[in-house]
């Protein structure tokens, strides 16, 4: 968020009682750039609770056929994004 971008109005509902605390304690001329940075983190928060499922949900051992713990991510991951194994690796780009 350190770099400045194009802002886009938005609109919804809070709870009074939200809305009356932000007022009483963030002055006004920054209550756009607290919402934002409020919203960036639980988002963020929303991401980390879903890659520490998909982690918890990976197949177990016996499920990986031998390989190692890297080498099964590093393969999980060429799936995902697309990337071939040795941009992956770090030998190609």
């Amino acid at each position: 968020m350190g770099i400045s971008t194009p802002k886009e109005r938005a609109t919804f509902s809070i709870a009074a009682e939200i809305k009356n605390r932000l007022e009483d304690e963030v002055p006004k001329s920054e209550r756009s750039r607290f919402v934002e940075k409020a919203i960036d983190q639980a988002l963020r928060a929303v991401a980390v609770k879903r890659l520490k499922k998909m982690l918890d949900e990976l197949p177990g051992e016996s499920s990986t056929r031998g390989e190692s713990t890297t080498d099964f991510l590093r393969l999980q991951r060429m799936k995902w994004d697309g990337r071939p194994f040795d941009v992956l690796e770090g030998t190609k780009e």
